[in-house]
């Protein structure tokens, strides 16, 4: 997911869904869909400068809470971090992964 662009973070709040939009390396629209979401953190201070570029992906893995933990570094600095009961993951093929 290196230099994919983060498009949209998404909250159904009722239903406990975040979807991330984000735009693969062939300018395709893919998506990260939490479900059962427990925890979201989503900072915006851009420490490196502004960007909207990922730079790297920490998980999914299982958490001590027993959810999976998922965190986006932005190249901006930021970490974007989420726990969910479940995580379904765009591949760089577009194929989807759920874990």
């Amino acid at each position: 997911m290196h230099d994919w662009t983060l498009v949209a973070l998404a909250v159904d709040w009722e239903k406990g869904v975040v979807t991330i939009t984000l735009k693969n390396s062939r300018s395709e629209d893919v998506f990260i869909v939490a479900d059962g979401l427990a925890n979201l953190i989503v900072p915006r201070r851009e420490a490196w400068g502004g960007s909207v570029s990922v730079n790297a992906v920490e998980g999914p893995r299982l958490h001590t809470s027993g959810d999976y933990y998922l965190a986006l570094e932005m190249q901006s600095g930021d970490k974007i971090e989420l726990e969910a009961r479940a995580i379904t993951l765009p591949e760089s093929r577009c194929d989807e992964t759920v874990i």
